[in-house]
């Protein structure tokens, strides 16, 4: 009987694994069997998931319209404001496990605080207060919101990492001639690969995937994002459905390259951070 209960489990997580992965992955796959179809073949009735005449047509649409422009604005402001997040919460992490920080708990209380605003609430009075400082439509405005917005996620993260890290490992690197900088970079930050990755994660996703804030703060043509290029291609009488898709596939590669490189160090980073922070 125990047996037949262990068989039936592992039937039904099977199929429960093999329903998830149709949920996930379908709309992911028929994406891109649709940006490889030419226009009459995409309304085509019964619809097919494997194109008759596969055709690049829609990527070259999107190349002729510069969407490949957009493409490196997303990169340029994800990688610059997840940097300066990653930085700027793993020190703030750092300090708040290993120096007496003045109100440390109200601190880490408004940090919880400031992630459960959403972002898109201050979006207005933000703008008015860019467009005083001059930063508003420009290449600033966007990695300056996207770094506020993780920077408290990833001071979570890291501070849950570093308060397991024995304090006599950097004092046994300190006698043995390290700077207190050469001890946390060569001996605490290795082993904080996890958290760091995670938050670079969550960062890379929030600032590669927003859409309303992009379109609050930039207005000029050639600082867009993907996101914001792309609705572009819905126009008023209707949707080109083959340049949408061929363009969800490029905004979707990234982030699966993302997790595929880093996969190993993202769930050790997110379980440690929700286990001990």
């Amino acid at each position: 009987m125990n047996q037949g209960m262990r068989l039936t489990g592992r039937a039904a997580l099977l199929a429960a694994s093999a329903l998830a992965s149709v949920v996930v992955l379908g709309p992911i796959i028929w994406a891109l069997s649709t940006s490889l179809k030419s226009d009459n073949h995409i309304f085509a009735v019964p619809p097919r998931l494997i194109p008759d005449e596969p055709t690049l047509m829609h990527f070259q649409r999107l190349v002729a319209e510069g969407v490949q422009w957009s493409f490196l604005n997303s990169a340029f402001y994800t990688v610059v404001s997840v940097a300066f997040a990653v930085a700027v919460g793993g020190t703030a992490g750092y300090a708040l496990v290993r120096y007496p920080v003045p109100a440390k708990r109200a601190l880490l209380v408004l940090f919880m605080g400031v992630m459960s605003i959403p972002s898109y609430a201050l979006l207005l009075p933000t703008q008015v207060i860019f467009v005083r400082l001059g930063i508003f439509d420009t290449r600033l405005a966007l990695p300056i919101l996207y770094a506020a917005h993780v920077i408290p996620f990833a001071v979570w993260m890291t501070r849950a990492h570093f308060a397991t890290v024995p304090r006599e490992l950097e004092q046994a690197a300190l006698v043995d001639g390290y700077s207190r900088f050469e001890a946390v970079w060569k001996v605490i930050i290795p082993g904080a690969r996890p958290a760091l990755i995670a938050a670079a994660a969550f960062g890379f996703l929030y600032a590669w995937n927003d859409y309303i804030t992009a379109t609050t703060m930039v207005e000029s043509p050639d600082l867009r994002t993907l996101p914001v290029a792309l609705i572009f291609f819905q126009g008023f009488h209707g949707r080109d459905w083959g340049a949408l898709m061929a363009g969800v596939v490029i905004a979707t590669l990234p982030p699966i390259v993302l997790f595929l490189v880093y996969r190993r160090y993202l769930i050790g980073g997110f379980s440690e951070g929700s286990v001990k922070g």
